[in-house]
C-alpha cells in the first residue's frame, strides 16, 4: 500500500470534480475515481447552473470557461390555457447584489468538462472504471479497496473517505447511513427535441393542465428543448419504451400551443424519488450531493446543491487537516448542509404534490395555477422570493456555530451566517473594483467598514487594526478610506449593501458567507471571535 493519501473522492460528477479540485487547490494529496468507464449521457442529467454556484465557479477560476459554453435564460413562463404567457425576467433584479445574475444552461457534460479542466494543472486525475469495493475505517484514517473493470484490485489509505458517488452511493451503504424517502408514483417522460413552436427559444416554460405539468427548457441549438411530462397515473410496466406517437400525444394534452415536433434525438421514461441521508458523517467519511440527497428537479436545484455541498466541506477540511483550524470546525459541514436538504426536498416535495397530485383536487388545482401564477408573477415581492430561492443566493447558516453575531444584527443587509453580497468600491488609483474580485483569492477576507460618514480619525483606526490583524489566513480590506491600501465607497454603495450605519467588522469564509459580524464594530470580541477560529492565531495569543 502507497503512503496514506489526504483525500480519496468517490465520484466523479460535479460533486466529486468539485470537491477533489478544492482539496487539492488548497494543498491536499487527492485521489478521485468513479466507477463507469465513460461519463453517462447527457440527455436526462442536470441542466440548470444556478447564480449561487456561478459566484463559486468565479471563486474557483472558471466561471469565464462556464460563461462560454453557457446559455443565459431570458425569462420563466407559465402557459395558460389559451396560450397566453405569464413571464418572469430573470436577470433584472439589482438587489441580489451578484455580478452574474440569472439561470444559465449548461449541460451536466460540459459542467463536469469546465469542473475537470483544472485538475491536471493541480496534479490530479479522474481515474474512470475504478470502483470503491469495500473499506474499514479507525481513528487516523480509512483503508479502502478499489477494484478496476478487469479485475485487478489495489488497498488504498486515505485520511478521509468523501462520498460523491451518487444515488446508489457504495460509501453511504458502507457506512450504513440509512436514505429516507421514497418514489413519487407518477409517470414521468423526458424527450430532448428539435420542435417547432410559437414559444422563443432562449426561455422556460411551464404548463400545468388536467392531465398533468409540462416544462420545456431550452438547450444550446435552435429551437432545442428539453422536454419534462409528468403525468399523475402510475407508470406503465418498467422497462416500456417510449414512443415518438405517445409522447406528441401526451405533448398535445398538456401544451396549449401547436406544434411539429422536427426531431426526437432522445426519448425516455424514469422514475422520481425524494430521499435524504440520515446524517452526513460518520467518523472520517462524508457524504455529498446525491449520495446525501436526491429529489424531484423543480426549481433546477440538485446539481448546484451538490457542488456547493463540496465547497462548504472542502474548505473546512482542508483548514483542519493543515492545522489552521480547530477539529469541530468539521461537524459545521453537516450543521449547515443537511437543513438546507432537509427544506430542498420538503419543498420540492410539496411542489411536485400541488403540481402533479392524483385525483380531483390536483387537477382542480393544475387547471387555476395558470391564471393564479399569472396574477402572482406580476408582484415583484413574489417575483425576488421565487428567485432569491432559484438562484440559492438566500441559503443562510444563522444557526451555524461558525456563525457569531456580535452586537445588534443589522436592520438590512447580511447576518452572521448570511452570504456576502457584493459592491462596487474604488481603489486608491481611481479604479472601480468588485468585493467578490478582491476576495476570491482569500480564503478569509475581513471587511472593516469605517462608516458611511467617517473622520480621519475613524479611518486611521481601522487601518491600523487592518495592519494588526492581517495574516497569511486572513485577508483584511478597509472600505471607506483609500489611506493604508483601503477602498474608497464614495456614494455608499458597499455600505448599503451590507448594511452598515456606523462602523462594523464582517468576517467572510471562504464560500462567500458571512462568519463573524460586528456592529459596530467591537474591538475586543472580534479578537476574541478570530482566536476561536484560527488556531494559529489562538496560539499566538
Amino acid at each position: 500500500m502507497a503512503g496514506a493519501l489526504d483525500a480519496l473522492v468517490v465520484g466523479g460528477g460535479p460533486t466529486g470534480l468539485t470537491m477533489a479540485g478544492e482539496l487539492a487547490r488548497r494543498g491536499l494529496t487527492v485521489r478521485i475515481v468513479d466507477k463507469a468507464p465513460e461519463p453517462p449521457s447527457d440527455h436526462s442529467r442536470a441542466l440548470a447552473v444556478q447564480t449561487r454556484t456561478m459566484e463559486l465557479f468565479r471563486r474557483m477560476g472558471i466561471v469565464d470557461l462556464a460563461m462560454e459554453r453557457a446559455m443565459r435564460v431570458g425569462g420563466i413562463n407559465v402557459l395558460l390555457s389559451d396560450g397566453q404567457r405569464a413571464r418572469l425576467p430573470i436577470f433584472d433584479f439589482p438587489e441580489l447584489s451578484t455580478p452574474i445574475p440569472g439561470i444559465f444552461i449548461l449541460q451536466q457534460f460540459d459542467t463536469e468538462r469546465v469542473l475537470a479542466s483544472r485538475l491536471s494543472g493541480l496534479g490530479v486525475t479522474l481515474e474512470r472504471g475504478v470502483e470503491l469495493a469495500s473499506y474499514t475505517q479507525d481513528s487516523a484514517g480509512v483503508a479502502c479497496t478499489l477494484r478496476r473493470a478487469d479485475g485487478s484490485s489495489e488497498e488504498v489509505r486515505a485520511r478521509w473517505l468523501l462520498g460523491c458517488d451518487g444515488a446508489h452511493s457504495a460509501v453511504r451503504k458502507g457506512a450504513d447511513i440509512a436514505f429516507e424517502g421514497d418514489t413519487y408514483d407518477d409517470h414521468c417522460m423526458l424527450g430532448d427535441l428539435i420542435v417547432d413552436w410559437p414559444l422563443p427559444d432562449g426561455d422556460i416554460y411551464i404548463s400545468p393542465s388536467r392531465r398533468g405539468v409540462a416544462a420545456a427548457f431550452p438547450v444550446p441549438g435552435s429551437h432545442r428543448f428539453r422536454v419534462i411530462l409528468i403525468r399523475p397515473e402510475p407508470p406503465p410496466t418498467h422497462g416500456a419504451q417510449v414512443s415518438l406517437a405517445e409522447f406528441e400525444a401526451a405533448m398535445r394534452e398538456m401544451i396549449p400551443v401547436p406544434f411539429r415536433v422536427q426531431q426526437a434525438i432522445v426519448l425516455s421514461r424514469y422514475r422520481l424519488h425524494h430521499r435524504v441521508a440520515a446524517r452526513l458523517r460518520k467518523g472520517r467519511v462524508f457524504l455529498a450531493g446525491d449520495a446525501a440527497h436526491i429529489h424531484s428537479p423543480a426549481g433546477g436545484q440538485g446539481m448546484n446543491t451538490g457542488i456547493q455541498d463540496a465547497y462548504n466541506l472542502a474548505w473546512k477540511l482542508a483548514a483542519v487537516e493543515q492545522g489552521r483550524m480547530p477539529a469541530w470546525l468539521l461537524d459545521t459541514y453537516e450543521v449547515e448542509r443537511l437543513p438546507v436538504a432537509r427544506k430542498l426536498i420538503d419543498f420540492t416535495d410539496r411542489l411536485f404534490g400541488l403540481m402533479a397530485g392524483h385525483g380531483p383536487v390536483g387537477r382542480t388545482l393544475r387547471a387555476i395555477a395558470p391564471r393564479l401564477a399569472s396574477r402572482a408573477l406580476g408582484i415583484s415581492a413574489v417575483q425576488r422570493r421565487i428567485l432569491g430561492f432559484l438562484s440559492q443566493i438566500k441559503i443562510r447558516y444563522r444557526k451555524s456555530p461558525l456563525s457569531v453575531q456580535i452586537g445588534n444584527p443589522p436592520e438590512h443587509g447580511p447576518r452572521a451566517g448570511d452570504r456576502a453580497p457584493d459592491a462596487v468600491v474604488r481603489s486608491a488609483a481611481g479604479e472601480q473594483v468588485h468585493l467578490f474580485d478582491l476576495m476570491r483569492d482569500a480564503e478569509f477576507s475581513l471587511l472593516l467598514f469605517t462608516g458611511p460618514q467617517a473622520d480621519g480619525g475613524a479611518r486611521e483606526h481601522a487601518r491600523k487594526l487592518a495592519a494588526q490583524l492581517g495574516s497569511p489566513d486572513l485577508k483584511v480590506l478597509v472600505i471607506g478610506a483609500l489611506e493604508g491600501g483601503g477602498f474608497a465607497d464614495p456614494d455608499g454603495h458597499a455600505h448599503a449593501a451590507y448594511g452598515v450605519a456606523s462602523s462594523a467588522a464582517v468576517l467572510v469564509r471562504p464560500d462567500g458567507y458571512v462568519g463573524v459580524r460586528s456592529d459596530p464594530l467591537d474591538e475586543g470580541e472580534l479578537r476574541q471571535a478570530l482566536s476561536r477560529l484560527f488556531t494559529r492565531r489562538a496560539e499566538a495569543a
